[in-house]
């Protein structure tokens, strides 16, 4: 009788077979582990972009509806309608068009602020426009990873400024007496992202604005 032939794989052919799964293995996990982390990333960086889109949204907004209408802070002194020189904030400024679609007992002017700590930058309002001084302000973050957040004003005769209200008109205001404070003609506002470097845009304030109050 001739002997059987067994059939199957030698132990050799086993493991030749293991290591080639391990590494098909390795490979398609490196594979998908790269896809989920590109996914993150585009993930985290359209994230951020939409926040920067946020911010310069919300930023044109409240200079589009700039109003020059001066407010009491909390200890009853009255405050240009548009100031850099309040601590804290990089620009605080009253605009108009605060939608009130429940018609609650308030005005459509909103007292809004701005203030960069060095790495966010983060949007105030404030309920009344004339703060008591119990009234709370809200804020919300909009955008971090901001490297620098700056601010330039031009006057009526193409002079540039760094602050506002100018100095010579700081210096000539009365203690305690309202402001007589025009508008600038025009902001410019440039931020820089960590991700999306320098970024700059100008704004043209509305003539009706500029010189009376409302």
């Amino acid at each position: 009788m001739c002997p059987c032939k067994q059939l199957g794989f030698t132990l050799m052919e086993v493991l030749v077979a293991v290591a080639i799964t391990a590494v098909i293995g390795l490979g398609a996990w490196q594979v998908i582990s790269s896809v989920v982390n590109s996914r993150e990333r585009v993930d985290q960086v359209a994230g951020q972009f939409d926040g920067l889109q946020t911010a310069m949204l919300l930023l044109e907004r409240d200079l589009a509806q700039i109003v020059n209408r001066p407010v009491r802070d909390t200890y009853g002194d009255v405050q240009p309608a548009l100031t850099t020189r309040e601590e804290g904030f990089a620009l605080i400024l009253t605009r108009q068009g605060w939608r009130n679609p429940l018609g609650l007992r308030r005005s459509d002017l909103q007292r809004a602020g701005w203030e960069y700590t060095g790495n966010e930058l983060s949007r105030h309002y404030w309920p009344m426009v004339d703060q008591g001084q119990e009234e709370q302000g809200r804020a919300v973050v909009l955008l971090n990873q901001v490297t620098a957040f700056e601010i330039r004003f031009l006057d009526s005769g193409g002079r540039e400024y760094q602050q506002w209200p100018k100095d010579g008109v700081v210096a000539g205001q009365l203690p305690g007496g309202r402001p007589d404070t025009p508008l600038p003609l025009g902001i410019e506002v440039t931020l820089e992202h960590e991700q999306f470097g320098a970024i700059t845009r100008t704004f043209a304030l509305p003539d009706f604005h500029r010189r009376r109050g409302q």
